[in-house]
């Protein structure tokens, strides 16, 4: 009987893989790769990015020291890997590509915290400045309760000692110029808090100076808010200021007001204001700001005491004036007023930045009227 032939297994023939890149190309992508990883180690040793790096409102990380404490050791390396995000290399280039990235083939804002507006306006997105505008957090008669007590105790505390007391708002910018904000920025149809607590503090025969109709007329005349930054310009701040001397000179009837023919608003080029620098693209958003330009009678003076930093003082006297002795708090939305009630003044020291009332600043400086100058978003709670 014949045997049967065992089947041999089929010859297996191994062909090569699929190549999708040439040789070159290949070798092309792996320098491109050696060039990548190697240039950020570049730049933080050499610093070779000469971006401007971006106006993030905070202190980056530094590098964490290495102690011999083990609590310490053990949180070196989170705090090492945060040292990192802040400062690798070319970090402030890739910022600003991103931005440039997000603003011209998306056509969105590269930040939350910044609303790009109609015709090149920027505004700012946080939910105070927003919810102010679309006034969706109405006061309750508790938090109503609050600002009655707590403008009355700065009040009282203030006559005590013979002193006035002018409480400032100023309007946001959403607010004076509502049209060019993107087209979902809508009002709620609800109270707003400026309206709410004007008409209770009235009521309660305490100070509450709102200047909304001031910057609408300012608005009338010309630009009175910067386009590419939260605050007014030289024009909104004239007209701020003119309506809180109209009340200044209620109570010193023989104190200078500067007259808008004493003076000249100016257009400067400027690259763009905060809100452009939030977006890393102040070049792109460069263009003409307004600034007052007049005649000064009095004169810059070293401020009589210090405070720590971060508080920054700004003092003035004219001599021969007939002005009050005032003391103004604030923060940055104060600063454009500082020219003009400097010179209606006899005395003049502008707190940025400091303590709601630095009583122990009052009683050195002996001011005739105390001025707490706000912007409406300070209005809105924290959430």
């Amino acid at each position: 009987m014949a045997k049967r032939p065992v089947p041999q297994p089929a010859t297996q023939t191994t062909e090569p893989a699929h190549v999708w890149l040439p040789v070159w190309a290949q070798y092309l992508l792996l320098l491109v790769s050696v060039v990548g990883i190697l240039l950020p180690a570049a730049d933080m040793k050499w610093h070779v990015d000469k971006t401007p790096p971006p106006d993030e409102n905070r202190k980056l990380a530094e590098w964490p020291p290495l102690t011999a404490n083990l609590a310490a050791l053990q949180k070196w390396p989170a705090l090492y890997e945060t040292w990192v995000r802040d400062n690798f290399g070319y970090r402030s280039a890739l910022i600003a590509a991103h931005s440039e990235l997000m603003l011209d083939v998306l056509g969105i804002s590269p930040r939350a915290d910044v609303l790009l507006g109609k015709d090149g306006w920027l505004f700012l997105g946080t939910n105070k400045s927003i919810d102010a505008y679309r006034c969706i957090f109405p006061f309750t008669p508790e938090g109503l309760q609050h600002e009655i007590a707590y403008t009355r105790e700065r009040t009282e505390y203030l006559a005590s000692k013979g002193i006035k007391y002018l409480n400032v708002w100023a309007p946001n910018k959403e607010n004076v110029y509502p049209e060019f904000l993107p087209m979902w920025v809508q009002k709620s149809g609800g109270p707003c808090r400026m309206d709410q607590i004007g008409e209770t503090l009235h009521k309660a025969g305490l100070s509450y100076l709102d200047l909304r109709a001031a910057e609408m007329e300012a608005k009338r005349s010309a630009l009175a808010y910067h386009k590419t930054d939260t605050h007014w310009n030289a024009v909104g701040a004239y007209f701020g200021y003119r309506h809180i001397a109209t009340e200044l000179r209620k109570w010193f009837p023989e104190m200078r007001v500067v007259e808008q023919n004493a003076l000249q608003f100016v257009e400067i080029p400027r690259p763009g204001g905060d809100l452009a620098r939030q977006l890393d693209l102040e070049k792109r958003y460069a263009g003409p700001q307004t600034f007052e330009k007049m005649a000064r009678r009095c004169k810059r003076v070293e401020p009589s005491v210090t405070r720590p930093k971060g508080t920054k003082l700004e003092a003035f006297d004219c001599p021969g004036s007939k002005g009050p002795r005032v003391l103004m708090f604030g923060d940055s939305y104060g600063n454009a007023l500082i020219p003009f009630l400097a010179e209606s003044c006899s005395h003049f020291l502008a707190v940025e930045f400091g303590p709601p009332l630095d009583k122990e600043l009052v009683d050195v400086e002996k001011p005739d009227v105390v001025i707490d100058v706000h912007v409406e978003r300070q209005m809105q709670p924290d959430r």
